[in-house]
């Protein structure tokens, strides 16, 4: 069996096959989640500046619903993007320019709940699916951004509304 570990500020295992056995990854019980005691908590300004330059995707988004992977034991939060800044792979896609559509995973004990309000997704790709990252309120975003440009302090650029 191979196994690879998913780093979201926590860890979640994901089966890809069983060599040399009938037995498939559905059929095998579900592995144990281990989760560090701070997976969950906010990113930090450092934090959430440095995940807007190294993340697979950074998109400006509302959170639509939020449904629970039983599989994975993680949390899917339904997005719809108003914009998409960066994306290595095609995860938000619509045929409407005011927004896309997408899916971001997380871990269930995180809490993630639908409201109102704009946040900035980031996070990694693993297997074909979004892992979220830090999730800052756009507002609060824009003026860690602001405060961090003045001070000439940004480690990238991010072209802002």
């Amino acid at each position: 069996m191979y196994m690879t570990s998913l780093i979201s500020r926590g860890f979640a295992y994901r089966c890809l096959f069983r060599f040399g056995s009938s037995e498939s990854c559905h059929q095998l019980k579900p592995l144990v989640l281990v989760v560090s005691s701070d997976a969950c908590r906010p990113c930090n300004d450092t934090e959430i500046l440095m995940a807007v330059c190294t993340s697979d995707f950074v998109v400006r988004g509302n959170i639509q619903s939020v449904e629970e992977d039983e599989t994975l034991r993680a949390a899917v939060i339904k997005v719809s993007a108003t914009r998409v800044f960066r994306q290595k792979y095609t995860l938000f896609t619509g045929n409407s320019r005011l927004a896309s559509r997408g899916e971001i995973r997380t871990l269930l004990q995180c809490g993630v709940k639908p409201g109102p309000g704009s946040f900035l997704f980031t996070g990694r790709v693993h297997f074909g699916e979004a892992w979220l990252g830090c999730a800052p309120r756009y507002k609060d975003f824009q003026r860690t951004y602001a405060l961090a440009k003045a001070a000439q302090q940004i480690p990238c650029e991010l072209p802002l509304d």
